[in-house]
């Protein structure tokens, strides 16, 4: 028997809007991003964690390559298969169930007697996560005003990014007063354990603006949710922008600490401060990211300005000599990301998008994303060990990077397929497209 906040509902028509983000839904959101970020830090902490685990556990560079290989890799293939089975899940609880069952594996990451037990955890906790990213659309869905999405996500961007700021900045602190590397796990999976009892008090699917969610997440449709892949090409457009972006984060922060100490001479604790600038200017700077999303209407330009500005400022963070001028082009590739919460939001404009293809188009963006985390110390690596250097390894990371301008150069300025008549959202953006299309498809589907 339906429960009586879908008893109601009709879906063959629109799904009634939601006029403005509750404060439960901005606490739902934002606490939803605070265990992404929660657990991104296992990432990009571990070069902090290294020296200490690599001596406790005997660790090969090798060994280490692969602890943080496996995170990023993990993540990116499961997201979008679990993104297409999950996506009939109530996002509420799956984001449960993703974190009961990540915590005991954080736990475990402090347990690690060995390296294989460390790859272990680091492996299933990435594969656990990986359930709660897949169900992020759709809990903007059920709890946020269309209108409001990326406002939503460049505030929880700059959350992100003041909580890596302070926990990158303070781990090598932290782990010298605690008396080793495994008290800090224990603490960051006391801190997960936390938010699973801040999610329990605030995630009331009860008090949720959208209680239609369980008939749009049914709702039929004459193929998979993978043949949107198919449907929107633009997709493939931003999650090779995003993995550009991505690719350079990640060399970047793994590389050019040794870098400026090889050949500059800036001594390695120097280096490590400079790539604090990364998250500085954008603590504030992200909250920008509604605005641009609002200003630029023409989506080439808000791929197309980052895409840009990340190759550059990746080719001149590289041939920087000195401290202060390092400085200022890290603080300028870290605002790149400013408009990172507007490119996200992208698929929920597609024309007439149902709702889980929504989570599928999501999925494929963030694998494409996880892989760019993945892929950048790899190209960087591996074109040191051919060309002769680490220099030589992050130009040519920044010359590949260019393939994000090339897909925002023919990313389409006007959706393709756009149906004004079908998609009453077009006139009015606080209705989702993924509304509008559910109830397209309910009629079709039932004749």
């Amino acid at each position: 028997m339906p429960s009586q906040g879908t008893r109601a509902i009709d879906i063959r028509r629109p799904s009634r809007r939601i006029p403005r983000t509750p404060p439960r839904g901005w606490a739902t959101l934002l606490l939803m991003q605070l265990q992404i970020s929660s657990l991104r830090l296992y990432s990009f902490a571990l070069g902090v964690f290294l020296p200490f685990i690599a001596a406790d556990l005997a660790l090969t560079p090798l060994q280490a390559g692969l602890l943080q290989a496996v995170w990023w890799i993990t993540a990116a293939l499961a997201v979008l298969p679990f993104g297409v089975w999950f996506s009939r899940w109530r996002p509420v609880r799956l984001v449960l169930a993703s974190m009961l069952l990540t915590a005991p594996f954080l736990l475990m990451h402090g347990l690690a007697a060995n390296f294989l037990t460390l790859f272990a955890a680091r492996f299933f906790a990435a594969l656990f996560h990986a359930l709660a990213l897949s169900a992020r659309p759709m809990l903007f869905r059920q709890w946020a005003a269309r209108s409001q999405y990326a406002l939503i996500n460049s505030v929880g961007l700059s959350q992100h990014s003041a909580l890596l700021a302070v926990a990158v900045s303070s781990s090598a602190l932290l782990i010298t007063a605690l008396g080793g590397w495994r008290a800090a796990y224990f603490i960051q999976a006391g801190f997960l354990a936390l938010q699973i009892i801040a999610w329990l008090l605030i995630a009331r699917e009860s008090k949720a603006p959208a209680q239609d969610i369980a008939a749009s997440l049914q709702a039929r449709s004459a193929n998979s949710p993978l043949a949107a892949l198919r449907k929107y090409p633009q997709a493939w457009l931003v999650a090779i922008v995003m993995f550009a972006l991505a690719a350079v984060w990640t060399g970047i922060v793994t590389f050019l600490p040794t870098l400026l100490l090889e050949e500059r001479g800036i001594p390695i604790a120097l280096g490590g401060a400079l790539l604090g600038f990364l998250y500085y200017a954008l603590i504030p700077g992200a909250l920008a990211g509604d605005w641009l999303n609002r200003k630029l209407r023409n989506r080439r330009l808000l791929l197309g300005i980052p895409a840009a500005g990340n190759a550059l400022l990746a080719l001149a963070v590289t041939l920087a000599p000195a401290p202060m001028p390092l400085a200022a082009l890290i603080t300028a590739l870290g605002l790149v990301w400013v408009a990172v919460p507007a490119m996200e939001m992208l698929p929920f404009e597609f024309p007439c998008i149902l709702p889980r293809e929504v989570a599928a188009v999501s999925a494929l963006i963030t694998t494409l994303m996880g892989l760019g985390f993945a892929a950048g110390p790899l190209i960087v690596g591996a074109a040191a060990q051919l060309g002769g250097g680490l220099q030589t390894g992050l130009i040519a990371m920044s010359a590949l990077a260019s393939v994000g301008v090339v897909a925002a150069l023919v990313y389409p300025v006007t959706q393709p397929g756009a149906n004004q008549k079908r998609n009453p959202a077009a006139a009015n953006p606080d209705m989702g497209n993924a509304d509008t299309a559910s109830a397209d498809t309910e009629k079709t589907d039932n004749g």
